[in-house]
């Protein structure tokens, strides 16, 4: 598979956007539809351009996976433990808190731009794809909550994001010993717990390679 940069962001990409083949779509659910499609093909751009380099790019998740991945484990969790969230709540916000990458593309900790300016950024694009849509949804209310972690689904799911990113990091192989800033942002004593056990599981497994 060719990789590619997106002309708008820089970012490595799978393939271009699949609203920009189209010059009119008359169904506003479909115009939505493919602008999120988008997020099947952007990388998780810290693998590539910090961790597991470009030659590993056919194994490399997607922006897609990771959100789809965040909104099965909390709902896991949730149920697992039975604890007292809103469970739509927070499946949406798994769901859509990456849906601003699909302009402003994903940035990694490691690129130059302060935590204000992607939170703006991310807006005017979150703003761009719902553009097309009417009102009668709450995505970018449940998105801004989620950037503030102004509740406590957008505390847990924060902290469900985190523990993602580690687990991921298991599945590539990697000893999640490795991953300690992540570890210490997870404070939900339960994706704390899962965490650890993914330490455990994992020790002795490989160190990540740091590129750049």
């Amino acid at each position: 598979m060719e990789i590619l940069k997106d002309k708008n962001n820089g970012n490595y990409i799978k393939n271009s956007n699949p609203i920009e083949r189209f010059e009119k779509i008359e169904n506003e659910i479909l115009v939505f539809y493919m602008k999120y499609n988008h997020l099947k093909n952007i990388y998780r751009q810290g693998w590539l351009k910090v961790r597991i380099g470009l030659e590993h790019k056919d194994k490399c998740e997607s922006i897609a996976d990771h959100s789809f991945s965040v909104a099965l484990l909390a709902l896991t969790i949730i149920e697992k433990y039975n604890l007292n969230l809103d469970v739509l709540k927070c499946l949406k916000m798994g769901i859509i808190h990456e849906l601003g990458e699909v302009y402003a593309g994903d940035y990694t900790p490691y690129d130059n731009i302060t935590k204000d300016e992607k939170h703006i950024k991310e807006k005017e694009a979150i703003l761009k794809v719902l553009e097309t849509l009417d009102e009668n949804n709450d995505y970018l209310e449940i998105w801004e909550e989620f950037e503030k972690l102004a509740t406590e689904e957008a505390k847990f799911i924060k902290n469900v994001d985190q523990l993602e990113f580690l687990l991921q990091a298991c599945a590539y192989g990697y000893d999640a010993v490795y991953f300690e800033s992540c570890l210490n942002s997870i404070t939900d004593p339960y994706c704390k717990e899962i965490a650890l056990s993914a330490i455990e599981t994992t020790k002795g497994n490989k160190m990540p390679k740091v590129i750049g």
